[in-house]
């Protein structure tokens, strides 16, 4: 169910519900586009939004790299 906005710069990959246990499935097509496999680390956030933000392993480092991070623990 890919589908790309250029306006934004976001690609749909479906639509997902959390389980009984607070779980998500994220999209095959989704994984396999980010090499995401079974086992690796996903970091999860919220933005000023309030939206979710999955960040793999790689991309955390990046960020913090920069300084880029605030975390609520750090309050």
């Amino acid at each position: 169910m890919e589908k790309k906005s250029k306006k934004i710069g976001t690609t749909m990959y479906g639509v997902t519900k959390i389980s009984s246990k607070g779980q998500i499935i994220i999209p095959a097509d989704l994984r396999k586009d980010l090499g995401i496999k079974k086992g690796d680390t996903i970091y999860v956030m919220k933005n000023w939004h309030n939206d979710i933000v999955l960040l793999t392993l790689e991309r955390m480092e990046e960020i913090l790299s920069y300084g880029g991070i605030r975390s609520s623990i750090d309050d």
